[in-house]
């Protein structure tokens, strides 16, 4: 830390360790801490300096899940300074923060954005995935605020009359959530029959996956939608498997054609072609062309250079052969292709829907967008009949089509110890004098009515009653700085604040925190 100091801080320095001798090194850190630069000076942190930040203490709570209670109020007053209305936009405002573009925001939007990461870092911290979802789930809701609920049972939701813990975790701004703490390899898991009978209430829910990235070091965020439309997307595509179909011939070129077309309606991608005769493209001496996920675009006005062969240049071979006129295509008869194929059998979608006949029925039923009637189908499936579970890799959730990633919000050690030195002078001068003399007397007033702590009673009473007034200082040259009367350069210390009588009250373990050294002396005048 960079300190200005003139002769008299230096005197009253000495003067006060002379007084204290019975604990001169405590004293001496606390002086350290206590010696600020002069206004408007900027703070330098050393990479190694410890920076001790007292923060407000908010205890974990099911309740901020819940509207109408006090731990509710107090979370959503923390969250409504945190700009956005989507957890998108949130996530962003957080991360412009701890990224350090906070540095002309108020002192509101940094201390809520400090106490927002670290209740994150708690629930990371010191919380299973099982048990710190259920908290998760209300902190979201906090965090949204108005109208925005934690769901705990069928109950909860209007019209809903499924068994069990229901689909929706979380209503935010009207949307409907299922919200996963996750481990980075975690599958997303839940049971189809409360899936379907979800439907029947609600014609929606998000699944907002909050994978852990290390034990604690933060979050990373992704979410995909369920519908009924796109209901067959989400629980049987992910869960095909991809086999390859190999050597389908065709003499003709009219049938290659069809064939071409069929494949690509199908979405069967071909993998690999082979033309009867080389020339198919120009100047190439090469009859057969196979994708290769490693070989980079050689196709350049119709020229290619290698047989392995990039997907958009197979999409180019395969146009060419498309939009070319049968006669000159029947020069390169035959043809040969592999061709890529889902299959069913053997997969999680067929223990949820039986066959592939059964798909196909309720394909054509969500296409007529009668819900009755896909509710119906939907419940004559295995799934819905046997209560089965369904579950999502990390791969499968992320093959899902409307699958996106939300953000990424790290919120560990290190990256916790960097936002404090980057705020360091807003959260020494302004904050943590307030907390930190709060907290003294929380300390000393909970020992003099326990008689726990060390120490005579009347003592620790006595030092409560000057914590208290250390905080009153703290606190009034707060609120000049949060809402100055007299311009950005107003000075910060109450007018009427003299430095507290030494006489009056013994020293505490921790001495109190006084918010600016120089104008009220560290030591009793």
């Amino acid at each position: 830390m960079k300190f200005k100091m003139d002769e008299a801080l230096i005197d009253n320095a000495l003067k006060t360790i002379k007084e204290n001798k019975e604990k001169p090194f405590d004293l001496l850190a606390e002086i350290e801490r206590r010696l600020r630069l002069t206004e408007g000076e900027d703070a330098v942190v050393s990479p190694t300096e410890k920076i001790d930040i007292k923060l407000p203490v908010l205890k974990i709570s099911e309740a901020w899940g819940r509207t109408g209670n006090t731990d509710r109020d107090i979370i959503e007053s923390f969250a409504s300074k945190i700009d956005g209305a989507t957890l998108e936009q949130k996530l962003t405002s957080l991360n412009g923060i701890l990224d350090g573009k906070g540095v002309d925001k108020d002192v509101a939007g940094l201390l809520s954005t400090m106490m927002i990461c670290e209740i994150l870092s708690s629930i990371l911290r010191d919380f299973t995935e099982s048990a710190g979802g259920f908290v998760f789930e209300g902190f979201l809701a906090g965090l949204f605020g108005g109208k925005s609920v934690q769901i705990t049972k069928p109950e909860d939701i209007e019209g809903m009359a499924a068994s069990g813990k229901p689909i929706t975790d979380v209503v935010l701004n009207d949307k409907h959530y299922s919200l996963k703490l996750l481990g980075q390899t975690t599958g997303v898991k839940g049971s189809f029959r409360n899936m379907v009978e979800h439907f029947d209430a609600i014609d929606h829910v998000v699944y907002l996956d909050a994978r852990r990235i290390g034990a604690d070091k933060g979050l990373e965020f992704g979410e995909f939608e369920i519908t009924l439309p796109g209901f067959l997307d989400v629980f049987v595509t992910p869960f095909l498997k991809q086999v390859t179909t190999r050597g389908v011939e065709v003499e003709k070129a009219a049938e290659f054609k069809k064939l071409l077309q069929q494949l690509d309606s199908e979405g069967k991608p071909v993998k690999k072609i082979k033309f009867g005769r080389k020339g198919f493209v120009p100047g190439r001496p090469v009859t057969d062309f196979g994708y290769s996920p490693s070989a980079q675009n050689m196709l350049n006005e119709e020229i290619l250079q290698e047989v392995g062969v990039s997907g958009e240049d197979l999409k180019r071979i395969l146009a060419r052969a498309t939009q070319m006129e049968e006669e000159e295509l029947q020069q390169f008869a035959p043809f040969t292709i592999d061709h890529a194929e889902r299959k069913f059998e053997g997969t999680k979608a067929e223990k949820l829907f039986g066959s592939m006949a059964v798909v196909d029925i309720l394909k054509r039923t969500i296409e007529t967008g009668e819900k009755d009637a896909i509710i119906n189908s939907l419940k004559q499936t295995p799934g819905y009949k046997g209560k089965q579970q369904f579950e999502f890799t990390r791969q499968q959730a992320e093959d899902i089509a409307n699958f996106r990633v939300v953000g990424i919000l790290m919120v560990g050690e290190e990256r916790m110890k960097g936002v404090w030195k980057a705020y360091a002078k807003t959260l020494q001068e302004v904050i943590n004098p307030v907390y930190g003399n709060l907290q003294e007397f929380t300390n000393n007033i909970n020992a003099y009515l326990l008689g726990t702590g060390g120490g005579d009673r009347k003592s620790r009473g006595q030092q409560a009653l000057h914590d208290a007034e250390q905080l009153k200082v703290a606190t009034d040259a707060a609120i000049k700085i949060v809402t100055p009367s007299d311009g950005p350069g107003a000075d910060v210390t109450p007018r009427d604040a003299a430095p507290t009588s030494g006489t009056g009250a013994p020293s505490s373990p921790r001495k109190p925190r006084q918010f600016n050294p120089q104008a009220q002396r560290l030591a009793e005048e």
